[in-house]
């Protein structure tokens, strides 16, 4: 089976809410981004979905992860896996579900510093180049 998560959502002026969880080809399930950080992402879901979470033994799911962001350098694509950290109820129909990241591509990190941050990010190799040229 492959589990795939996807974020895509406008939240003070970048793209990161939306959530879409696959099991083979198929969506099971949506949700609202209402955090990311290096760690992992938290979202707000519906209550009744929480159980496609779940594998037949009752523990939750390694999901693959896509997660859209964007950068100072237009939009960019995160693969990587996690796993359900943390769920705590918010209503009676809602949770918030703390997915952390348990492997993310080479650049995957960079990007979510660069989505985070206000100011673009540079390594130190470029920052040395800019001051001596």
């Amino acid at each position: 089976m492959v589990y795939c998560l996807f974020c895509v959502q406008r939240w003070e002026g970048r793209d990161i809410a939306r959530i879409l969880l696959k099991e083979n080809d198929s969506a099971i399930l949506y949700g609202n981004v209402m955090d990311i950080t290096p760690m992992g992402v938290e979202c707000d879901v519906e209550l009744e979905d929480m159980d496609c979470l779940r594998n037949d033994a009752g523990k939750y799911k390694s999901l693959e992860l896509e997660i859209n962001v964007s950068t100072h350098r237009g939009q960019s694509s995160i693969s990587g896996s996690g796993c359900v950290y943390s769920v705590r109820r918010i209503s009676q129909k809602r949770c918030m579900v703390n997915i952390r990241f348990t492997g993310l591509e080479q650049n995957g990190y960079r990007m979510i510093s660069e989505h985070m941050s206000p100011t673009p990010v540079v390594s130190i190799t470029e920052a040395r180049e800019a001051r001596t040229a």
